[in-house]
């Protein structure tokens, strides 16, 4: 849960949680030192590191995300409001249903 707050809160990384390595891991989606991945214990180690890389390497980092919990934002399809998981077409009209069905 908290790799996915860094990724909210800091849009120009992909964080994750490493299982194995027990650590946040980011790689930067912006254009950066060649290489450039990040490892923290903790996630506000994560976030201190991921701001000086960004200073570091010059890139102007937008104003931060609202709370979560923020009742005035569009959700990710860009409208307001709430909609279910499954869209406008519903469960049955996927591209892959067809192909699942006979594997089964």
């Amino acid at each position: 849960m908290a790799a996915a707050q860094l990724q909210h809160d800091h849009r120009n990384w992909l964080v994750m949680w490493g299982c194995y390595t027990r650590a946040y891991i980011a790689f930067p989606l912006f254009p950066g030192p060649r290489g450039t991945v990040l490892t923290a214990a903790a996630p506000a180690d994560m976030a201190a590191k991921m701001r000086r890389a960004e200073r570091s390497a010059g890139v102007r980092v937008p104003a931060p995300s609202p709370p979560q919990d923020w009742q005035g934002s569009q959700d990710w399809q860009g409208s307001q409001g709430s909609q279910d998981w499954q869209g406008s077409q519903g469960s049955q009209n996927w591209p892959g249903r067809q192909s699942l069905s006979r594997i089964r």
